[in-house]
């Protein structure tokens, strides 16, 4: 099997190669997004291959007996495969189909635009729903833009030699050798590196983050983990790796991002993990506009977790778009707000506000040499 270093040096070129002159902040949404829709349909194919008791068989073979089923069984092997994942991708609709297309000289664009709308369609109406929901949204994706080609021959050409960069890979033997969540990452990393100022927007440098676990790991009794600016999820995902295998089995991941984009990288980056729906709990909004997570055993109460870790934007200025008062929960025991070019420290509130230890231990007088600050 192809190891870790060499997944992740063939992706890195391959993406150096394929984005041209492509924004890598920008180009990072496709190259990722594709490579995720890769896993999907192979996670399909292995749940219709263990259903239907198939042995070792090769992979075109598969997806004949796959089509085939599709057309005997119809709505009752969807239902099979989405009760399994949440989910399921039809066979006309399988990346591997756009490989079959690609050889035969039948590739279209437009086949993949079609393919990644059809997803949406396809997600089982359960609690875990909006883990999947809008992955492919166009504003995330969207195949028409003039980057990847200034006409439908070079978009083409472009999309093609990405799809392909991943036609190889069995991506769900990569994710049980915990490759794939590594090679993800990694890339995620390294578009950081190109993006320049643009990388805070969706990435944590791995030694803050490294420190950061660290020190949250030092509480073995976490359960619960939450970032209100999780960006692609990479904190969340070292705090846990900080943790035994038995913690991890029943952490459970919040977090807040803003971005669309970017919000759409941290559900993916987060399942490639290994983080299983029921255990992610990510949403897409402004973290200081828009308190969440209402505990719904009494209200006005925000739900507490048992770790909070952030890295946010810093001094960000004119924080209080939303115009909130000090009556605010989340600043109510400070007895002020933070001044409007000092957003870091209206995080710093909101996280303590949803710290499970602070609300029994922090009192007002706790806050004296906070407001002397401020």
């Amino acid at each position: 099997m192809i190891t870790s270093e060499e997944i992740k040096s063939r992706l890195w070129d391959g993406a150096t190669e394929l984005r041209g002159s492509m924004d890598a902040s920008r180009y990072k949404d496709y190259m990722l997004g594709l490579m995720f829709y890769k896993f999907l349909s192979d996670k399909t194919l292995e749940t219709f291959r263990n259903n239907a008791g198939l042995g070792r068989i090769s992979e075109s073979e598969l997806v004949e007996a796959y089509t085939q089923n599709r057309e005997e069984l119809g709505e009752e092997l969807d239902k099979m495969i989405q009760q399994a994942l949440g989910y399921f991708v039809a066979p006309e609709y399988l990346y591997q189909k756009w490989i079959k297309d690609i050889n035969t000289g039948d590739f279209e664009v437009q086949k993949v635009t079609d393919s990644l709308n059809n997803f949406e369609k396809t997600i089982a109406v359960t609690g875990d729903s909006d883990d999947f929901k809008g992955l492919f949204s166009s504003s995330t994706l969207d195949l028409t833009d003039t980057a990847l080609g200034s006409n439908l021959n070079e978009r083409n050409k472009s999309i093609k030699a990405l799809i392909n960069l991943f036609a190889d890979l069995d991506m769900v033997a990569l994710q049980k050798s915990d490759v794939l969540g590594d090679a993800y990452e990694y890339l995620i990393g390294q578009f950081a590196m190109e993006s320049g100022k643009k990388a805070g927007e969706f990435y944590t440098p791995r030694q803050v983050s490294e420190i950061m676990a660290q020190i949250a790991a030092k509480n073995l009794n976490i359960q619960s983990i939450y970032d209100p600016t999780v960006g692609s999820g990479s904190l969340l995902l070292t705090v846990g790796k900080h943790l035994s295998k038995e913690v991890q089995k029943d952490l459970s991941y919040y977090g807040q991002e803003k971005n669309t984009a970017t919000y759409n990288l941290t559900r993916m980056n987060l399942l490639l993990h290994g983080v299983r729906p029921e255990k992610m709990t990510v949403r897409n909004a402004d973290t200081l506009s828009h308190d969440w997570l209402e505990d719904p055993s009494q209200a006005n109460v925000g739900v507490q977790f048992d770790a909070v870790v952030m890295n946010p934007p810093y001094s960000l200025k004119d924080w209080n778009k939303a115009g909130l008062k000090v009556s605010d929960p989340r600043f109510e025991i400070a007895g002020t707000l933070p001044p409007d070019s000092k957003g870091d420290f209206a995080f710093l509130l909101h996280g303590l506000f949803h710290l499970g230890t602070t609300r029994r231990d922090w009192t007002k007088s706790d806050c004296h040499k906070y407001t002397k600050i401020l």
